[in-house]
C-alpha cells in the first residue's frame, strides 16, 4: 500500500499561469481548513459525536444506526469520512466535510466491534471482538464495500495497524475449539486485494489479550492483557521485550505520542503513562490517575492522543475526558453521553462546515 508519486510541475511556466495558480491557492484556502476532528460512539443513546480536537467543541450530534453496542470509530484523513461500528454487523459512514451529513449503513460478514485503519486511510479491518465463528472483514473506504473476508483464527478479538502497514491480530482460542486457549498476538499483511496473511511470527500472551497497540516508526509495540498485564515486543517477529502490570487492573487499550516515547493505557479505574523505548520496548510508569470505570470491550480503543501530543481523550463512561498528557489531570469534559470508543484524525472541512457546526453547536465543552 504505497502511496504513488504523480507528475511534475512545469520548470518555467508563463507569469499568467502563475498568476491564476496564485488565485486559485487562496480561494482553495478560502473554501478549505486544516483541522483535527475527533468522533464519540454513544451507545447509551445510539448517537454519534463529532467534535473539533483544538477547540474541544461539539459540532454535530447524530442518530447512530441502532445496534447491541455503538463501539469503536474510525476516521478517514484523506477521505473526510468518519466511521462507527454498532456490534451488529453495520458501519456507519458520516462524511465530514459536510455538516449535517446522516451515517450510511454498510453491512459486514461480522459483528463489528473492534476497527483497524490502515496508514494510508483506505482500508478498513474490522474484528468480532473475541465472538466465535466471525472473520475479518477488510473494507475499502473508497467504494464503501467489504472486498474480502478472513477466517485465520476460530476468533479475533482485536486488529491494530502500524505505521508500515504490518497488521496486529489478537486470538483468545486460535485455531482451535477446545483444549489450550492460544491467548497470542499475530502480525501479518494486507494484500491488495484485500486479502489478510499473516506473516509467522507469534508472540505468547499471559492471559486473555484485549487489544494492542503499536509505536510509531513500526520496532515496537504492547498488547494488553485481562489480568492488567502490558507485554511489550520489537518489531519484526513479535519479540517480548518486558512485561509490567497494571495498578488499574484490566488494560482496555493503548496509545502513543508521536514519537512513540511516552504510552498511555486505559485502564479499568483510571490511565497510565509509561516512558517509552520505541526502539527496544522498555518502559518505565511515569504517572497515574484514577478515572470513571468504563465498559469494558475487546479492542475497542477508549483513549487517544491528540496529534500535539499535550491531550489525551478518554472514555469516562457518562462523558469524554480531557486529560492533560503531562500529568492525567483533568483539562475539560465533552458532553458525549456514553464515550464508549473515540478516534482522531487530520481532516479538511469546507468553512460551510466549520460555521455551520459552529452554529449548531456553539457550546463549549463543560
Amino acid at each position: 500500500m504505497r502511496v504513488p508519486r504523480h507528475g511534475q510541475y512545469p520548470q518555467r511556466p508563463y507569469r499568467p499561469a502563475l498568476i491564476a495558480l496564485a488565485l486559485l491557492c487562496l480561494l482553495g484556502q478560502s473554501a478549505a481548513q486544516s483541522a483535527v476532528l475527533g468522533l464519540v460512539t454513544d451507545t447509551a443513546e445510539q448517537r454519534v459525536t463529532v467534535f473539533d480536537a483544538d477547540s474541544d467543541l461539539v459540532s454535530q450530534q447524530m442518530a447512530a444506526t441502532p445496534g447491541n453496542a455503538n463501539g469503536d470509530c474510525a476516521v478517514s484523513g484523506p477521505a473526510s469520512l468518519g466511521i462507527a461500528s454498532n456490534s451488529s454487523s453495520q458501519l456507519s459512514f458520516i462524511d465530514l466535510s459536510a455538516a449535517g451529513a446522516a451515517p450510511a449503513p454498510l453491512e459486514i460478514s461480522n459483528l463489528g466491534v473492534d476497527m483497524a485503519l490502515s496508514p494510508d486511510g483506505n482500508f478498513l479491518v474490522i474484528a468480532g471482538g473475541g465472538a466465535l465463528q466471525q472473520p475479518l472483514s477488510v473494507v475499502d473506504l473508497r467504494q464503501q464495500t467489504e472486498i474480502s473476508t478472513s477466517r485465520h483464527f476460530v476468533d479475533h478479538s482485536s486488529v491494530e495497524f502500524c505505521d508500515d502497514a504490518t497488521l496486529l491480530i489478537t486470538t483468545l482460542r486460535g485455531r482451535q475449539y477446545h483444549g489450550t486457549r492460544d491467548n497470542a498476538l499475530y502480525s501479518a499483511g494486507l494484500g491488495f486485494e484485500g486479502e489478510i496473511e499473516l506473516d509467522g511470527a507469534r508472540l505468547q500472551v499471559g492471559a486473555q489479550p484485549n487489544n494492542s497497540a503499536c509505536a510509531p516508526g513500526s520496532r515496537s509495540g504492547v498488547v494488553l492483557d485481562r489480568d492488567g498485564g502490558i507485554t511489550s515486543f520489537t518489531l519484526p517477529g513479535l519479540q517480548a521485550a518486558e512485561r509490567q502490570h497494571t495498578l488499574g487492573g484490566m488494560g482496555l487499550s493503548a496509545a502513543f505520542d508521536t514519537a512513540g516515547r511516552r504510552l498511555y493505557v486505559r485502564t479499568e479505574a483510571g490511565v497510565e503513562a509509561f516512558d517509552f523505548d520505541p526502539d527496544t520496548g522498555a518502559m518505565q510508569r511515569a504517572w497515574s490517575q484514577p478515572a470513571p470505570t468504563p465498559t469494558t470491550y475487546y479492542g475497542i480503543e477508549q483513549l487517544v492522543v491528540h496529534p500535539s501530543g499535550d491531550k489525551l481523550y478518554v472514555d469516562g463512561g457518562r462523558e469524554l475526558l480531557v486529560l492533560s498528557s503531562a500529568d492525567g489531570a483533568t483539562l475539560s469534559t465533552i458532553a458525549a453521553g456514553d464515550a464508549t470508543g473515540v478516534c482522531l484524525a487530520v481532516v479538511e472541512r469546507g468553512l460551510e462546515y466549520i460555521a455551520g457546526g459552529a452554529e449548531v453547536a456553539g457550546v463549549a465543552a463543560p
